[in-house]
């Protein structure tokens, strides 16, 4: 399966609505909420929308998910899950290829930098 396919094959479109148990979880310090800046994972995620992540949730391809910049400690990706290679370093990739700086210009990058999973969206 090549990567256009394998990608379109895990691509989601919905990030549920975070529900009382997100933010009373939010409350509790086991989500992290920030706010998207830019283009990269539209239609999914549009710069301006506030997600939030838990840092203990089970990752797989297809999840986006929040890491740290592999060469600029001070940035925060979120980013699609493509793939997990077999050393455990991870694929990523924005939902709009043509505004994302991703795996495909850095390349698979250490599990280590990986911060947790989008798992709601806040509004």
């Amino acid at each position: 399966m090549d990567f256009t396919i394998a990608f379109l094959f895990f691509m989601r479109d919905e990030v549920p609505v975070a529900g009382i148990r997100e933010w009373l979880e939010m409350l509790l310090g086991r989500r992290v909420g920030l706010r998207v800046e830019g283009n990269s994972m539209e239609p999914t995620l549009k710069s301006g929308d506030r997600v939030l992540v838990d840092p203990k949730a089970p990752i797989r391809p297809g999840d986006i998910v929040l890491t740290d910049h592999p060469f600029k400690s001070s940035i925060r990706l979120i980013k699609r899950l493509v793939s997990i290679e077999a050393d455990g370093r991870i694929f990523l990739a924005g939902d709009n290829a043509a505004e994302s700086s991703d795996s495909r210009i850095f390349g698979v990058i250490s599990r280590k930098h990986l911060v947790g999973k989008v798992v709601s969206r806040m509004r």
